[in-house]
């Protein structure tokens, strides 16, 4: 492993992330050990931008960042790959939730802020706005947040364009939806051929829907023990949870 480099695509959260959002101390020191050896790190979330600096340690600060389900990614906070929803699903989409009849808590992900059709509680920094006069902006992610539990969701999945797809995880009580063509991998292949890499250099590691093609397609990928069953299905090794420094137990395996 040492006369080559190797990229190691990490998701954050419950797979670096412990279930208390820290990372543990043998993690950090595994972290430190992949990049002396001259490999490389690319942290690969769901997550918007804003919201991945701060959960990370000091030596991942300035690692490539693929955000929002692999719809964009960052080097150096620069984007280099977009893969913004198409302007007219989130029309049409909007549209139908009009139409329904029923109360809808919407969030469109735009530029790094996320604006909603009604105000509800929930964690984090939103903006209230009328979500119709924002469908040509680029979404990167339209987001169904269900505050007192998640009800019947096929009327909603059944009106999504196939330019457009529905992330669906029962870990969270909500429904993302992205571009058809954004995910992870993708993403991470154009990070690989700005650095003359292939993907036959990338280990993934990640536990929840939105990894599933990081994981099947990369050289090995690897799901944490909490992982969802459909990410084991397609992983090469089951690591230890993320509350065990599954991450760890990673490097030191490559590195040994």
């Amino acid at each position: 492993m040492r006369d080559k480099t190797k990229v190691l695509a990490l998701d954050l959260d419950d797979t670096l992330l412990r279930s208390d959002k820290s990372i543990g101390a043998a993690t950090l020191a595994a972290l430190d050990r992949w990049l002396a050896a001259g490999h490389e790190i690319v942290v690969a979330t769901g997550r918007p931008p804003r919201s991945v600096a701060p959960v990370l340690p000091p030596s991942l600060l300035d690692a490539p960042r693929i955000v929002y389900n692999g719809a964009q990614a960052l080097v150096n906070e620069q984007i280099i790959f977009d893969r913004p929803i198409p302007a007219q699903d989130v029309r049409r989409i909007l549209e139908w939730t009009e139409m329904s009849g029923d109360v809808w808590y919407i969030g469109l992900e735009i530029n790094d802020m996320l604006y909603v059709n009604r105000h509800f509680e929930k964690p984090g920094v939103f903006q209230v706005s009328d979500l119709m006069m924002l469908c040509e902006e680029p979404v990167y992610k339209m987001i169904f947040f269900f505050p007192e539990g998640r009800r019947d969701i096929e009327p909603l999945l059944a009106v999504v364009p196939p330019t457009t797809r529905a992330l669906v995880t029962p870990k969270f009580s909500l429904v993302q939806l992205c571009a058809r063509d954004a995910n992870k991998f993708t993403a991470l292949k154009h990070l690989l051929a700005r650095r003359a890499l292939a993907p036959a250099s990338v280990i993934a590691i990640g536990d929840d829907i939105n990894d599933v093609e990081m994981v099947r397609c990369s050289d090995i990928g690897v799901a944490v023990a909490n992982a969802l069953p459909e990410v084991k299905a397609v992983a090469d090794w089951i690591a230890p949870s993320a509350d065990e420094d599954g991450v760890a137990y990673v490097i030191d395996r490559l590195l040994d």
